[in-house]
């Protein structure tokens, strides 16, 4: 086997099967093969760059909200509403009674458990 290990210190882009020549171009012959060697033989996801970011992008969200601005942070940001409700939902402020803010109960109506 230390022959192999030779043989891969020398190997070209060129003497790469074509689908193992995209990987490498992208990240190297180099590269290639510290991928063989970590994932060799299975099977692995490669994310669109935007999911790279979400975490931060979440974390910005958390920073930024100050109660009153999921539509805004959800066009800069180009998530959805409900998005943004998912990120800050413990920082969503409570009315007496634990309605999250924006809902309104039963009481906030006028009935009363008689009334139901």
């Amino acid at each position: 086997m230390d022959k192999g290990i030779d043989l891969l210190g020398s190997l070209t882009i060129n003497e790469l099967q074509e689908q193992h020549q995209m990987i490498a171009d992208a990240v190297g012959v180099d590269g290639l093969i510290r991928l063989c060697e970590c994932f060799g033989g299975s099977s692995i996801y490669i994310p669109q760059k935007k999911e790279l970011l979400k975490n931060k992008i979440y974390g910005m969200i958390y920073r930024e909200y100050d109660g009153s601005n999921i539509k805004q942070l959800a066009v800069k940001y180009e998530v959805s509403e409900a998005t943004v409700y998912n990120v800050v939902r413990d920082r969503l402020t409570t009315k007496k009674g634990g309605n999250v803010l924006g809902q309104t109960s039963f009481a906030d109506m006028g009935w009363t458990e008689d009334a139901l």
